[in-house]
């Protein structure tokens, strides 16, 4: 687990820096306007949501050594070049170089997955969100300081190696969660307890293997439960990201209208230090809660953040929706793992890591207009309820799928 969680943890730091290093190779290196340099990390963006179900995809049918070996050669052709590339041909490089990118959040879920018993994998994922909380906090500000205090090309440079390195350690390791490594049929018990896989218990993990392969009625419903707790994981990943870019934006607009833009730096960081103890401590919890627990739990904390009247206020107020925002990613990694099959892991967390993705791309407009619509107090309460309405949505799915599935006894 520790050489998975640091190598996870490389790849996420450039990741992390990537949509900030490009801006300020497109404005500094290309001296084009902020708008030219958003449309270029948009469209890298744009590409790491569409490629991610799609590169999970083919991890499940290939395994993931030749998906990383495509990826790394990918990404040190695209970051060794991007410092040269004229603005046209950037934006169609970045593009491209998102669509192939596997990010670190998939690979070391994937690993951790197979690697951990059933039992501990909400502490491994917790430990997995508390390096990504540590690549958001450190990332962007050296993609900062080696382009501003460097050159944008120097930072390029240096983001490709790392990011290369690290897919490479991945593609090196041959203990990954892939078919090739875990056989779906006789042989595969030897290989699965080599690779330090152990069954799940009933009702868990095996109960999803087991329903794309047994027939009738108590099949179909093991699949759609299966299927409604991918949904509602997904969807609480989807809402948590919202949450999570909408409230930096809402932190900025808060902070300006007070006058206290100054103490921007030490709210955000601050965030990230609670985020990390709520990753420590979800870790701990005795038992997994359902993804709305969280995720409501953050919706109600965050919608009232902006009658905070003072910084200072607001400095202690973040911890719960910080420490919270973690702790769902955390929940809602696990309930993917625990819907995905050796067969679909690929696929499924891939998934999860476009949701997440997805919902960070729209947190920030959301809040933005929901802030000059009625003032930086509009944007939490936008971002906070379309938490809360997500969580209420999640809690009565699995309940109404349920009661549908059938009973045993209408087994024909």
């Amino acid at each position: 687990m520790p050489s998975t969680l640091v190598a996870g943890f490389l790849v996420k730091l450039p990741v992390i820096a990537i949509p900030l290093v490009l801006s300020l190779q497109v404005s500094l290196g290309l001296h084009r306007s902020l708008g030219a340099a958003g449309a270029v990390s948009g469209a890298w963006m744009a590409g790491v949501m569409a490629g991610a179900p799609a590169l999970g995809w083919a991890m499940d049918r290939l395994s993931m050594r030749p998906v990383l070996a495509v990826s790394a050669v990918a990404q040190g052709a695209f970051w060794a070049t991007a410092d040269r590339l004229a603005y046209p041909a950037l934006l169609c490089a970045a593009l491209a170089s998102g669509l192939l990118l596997v990010p670190g959040s998939t690979l070391t879920r994937m690993v951790l997955t197979v690697r951990t018993a059933p039992e501990h994998r909400q502490a491994a994922f917790a430990l997995d969100t508390v390096t990504s909380q540590l690549s958001y906090l450190a990332g962007p500000a050296l993609g900062a300081v080696l382009s501003t205090q460097a050159s944008p090309a120097t930072a390029c440079r240096l983001l490709g190696i790392v990011l290369v390195l690290a897919l490479g350690a991945f593609a090196v390791r041959s203990g990954q969660p892939s078919r090739s490594t875990l056989a779906p049929d006789g042989a595969g018990g030897r290989d699965r307890a080599d690779s330090g896989e152990r069954d799940a218990p009933a009702g868990d993990a095996d109960e999803v293997s087991q329903a794309g392969t047994d027939g009738g009625p108590e099949a179909a419903g093991v699949r759609g439960t299966s299927f409604s707790v991918m949904g509602t994981a997904l969807a609480g990943a989807f809402a948590t990201g919202t949450v999570s870019s909408g409230f930096e934006l809402s932190l900025i607009g808060l902070s300006r209208e007070q006058g206290a833009v100054q103490w921007v730096g030490l709210l955000i960081a601050m965030c990230g230090v609670y985020a990390v103890l709520g990753g420590l401590l979800s870790g701990t919890l005795a038992d997994t809660p359902r993804p709305a627990v969280p995720l409501l739990l953050l919706g109600l904390v965050t919608s009232p953040l902006g009658l905070a009247d003072d910084w200072r206020v607001l400095l202690v107020a973040v911890a719960p929706a910080a420490m919270l925002a973690a702790t769902s990613f955390a929940v809602t990694a696990a309930a993917c793992s625990a819907a995905a099959t050796e067969h679909t892991r690929g696929r499924v967390l891939g998934l999860y890591g476009a949701a997440v993705a997805g919902g960070n791309a729209l947190g920030a407009p959301l809040a933005g207009l929901a802030t000059a619509a009625g003032g930086p107090a509009g944007g939490f309460l936008a971002v906070g309820t379309a938490a809360v309405l997500v969580a209420l949505a999640c809690w009565v799915l699995p309940a109404r799928t349920s009661r549908a599935r059938p009973l045993p006894s209408q087994k024909g």
